[in-house]
């Protein structure tokens, strides 16, 4: 009985990775980090973020450094992943709340190789006027992605106050950034 729960388990593990694998040939590293899948937990880490350097759908090219001083969120997806629509819902619902405060969103497309993939997404699932970004610099796996619903708060200090590797929930996020505030 333990075996069958083990392998339905096993099913659904691949059916998930199956639906959020990207389409073109060659799989890049970091979703290749996904799909040793993980736990899924929540964490308080506080620990500085990893440094980067990103280029976002505007072509601003902005650092870790140039965010300092502002409260943002990192947040990975790969186009066509149905889960991340849901993210992608939950982000527009906290943008909303605290754009005014300063929250900046970072949506990091860990498949594509240019900015299309991750503009199409933004289309596709109504994204928000946030910074959508091409993972070109490996902050997936610098910041250590277990899955495609990793989420991470920084705070002004650019230290990782939160972070979650499950569908995210508005309300848990909001409550975090205020805390931050």
């Amino acid at each position: 009985m333990k075996n069958k729960y083990l392998l339905i388990f096993f099913i659904v593990i691949v059916l998930f990775l199956l639906s959020c694998s990207p389409k073109t040939q060659e799989t890049p590293q970091a979703v290749k980090n996904l799909e040793k899948f993980k736990f899924i937990t929540i964490e308080h880490p506080n620990k500085p973020a990893p440094s980067f350097t990103l280029t976002d759908d505007k072509g601003k090219t902005f650092t870790s450094n140039d965010l300092k001083g502002k409260i943002y969120i990192l947040q990975g997806f790969a186009p066509g992943c149905s889960s991340c629509a849901r993210e992608i819902a939950t982000l527009s619902k906290v943008y909303d709340k605290f754009k005014d405060k300063g929250l900046e969103i970072i949506s990091l497309d860990i498949a594509s190789e240019t900015i299309e993939g991750a503009i199409d997404t933004k289309t596709q699932f109504n994204g928000g006027d946030w910074r959508w970004v091409v993972d070109l610099d490996n902050v997936a796996i610098k910041f250590e992605m277990r899955t495609l619903e990793s989420t991470y708060i920084m705070d002004k200090t650019g230290i990782i106050r939160y972070k979650d590797e499950s569908i995210s929930n508005s309300d848990v996020l909001s409550q975090e950034i205020k805390k931050l505030i």
